[in-house]
């Protein structure tokens, strides 16, 4: 559930991001200080249920991405950090001072290789 409505720099990043890869989910949310921030998710699914969630958090400034620990039923209004997911490349996403540009790229490649890793691995 979003808390709020984009910021313009969300939304240009979310464009570019959802031009990029079609689909994505995104949730808009505000730390304690007021600080906006967002997340972006792909759910995985098989036999008719979500089985993994890929999650990307955006501030304007940070980016960090992983698997949601519970396909965001407790975590998608917690900071990755906080929801303790492991942001480590290869398959983590961890950025700082990015632009929306340059961090809808970056995290357009991430979703599209995790993407088509989950395609390879259930075309099988």
């Amino acid at each position: 559930m979003s808390d709020r409505e984009p910021t313009a720099t969300e939304r240009t990043f979310f464009d570019e991001l959802s031009a990029l890869v079609p689909g994505l989910h995104d949730w808009y949310h505000a730390d304690p200080d007021g600080t906006p921030w967002m997340l972006v998710s792909h759910d995985f699914v098989a036999g008719g249920g979500i089985v993994r969630t890929l999650r990307a958090d955006y501030d304007g400034n940070a980016l960090r991405g992983g698997w949601s620990p519970a396909n965001l039923n407790w975590d998608g209004g917690i900071r990755a950090h906080d929801a303790h997911i492991d942001t480590n490349p290869p398959a983590g996403l961890c950025h700082d001072n990015v632009e929306p540009n340059q961090a809808a790229t970056i995290t357009a490649q991430w979703f599209a290789t995790h993407i088509a890793k989950w395609n390879l691995r259930t075309d099988s």
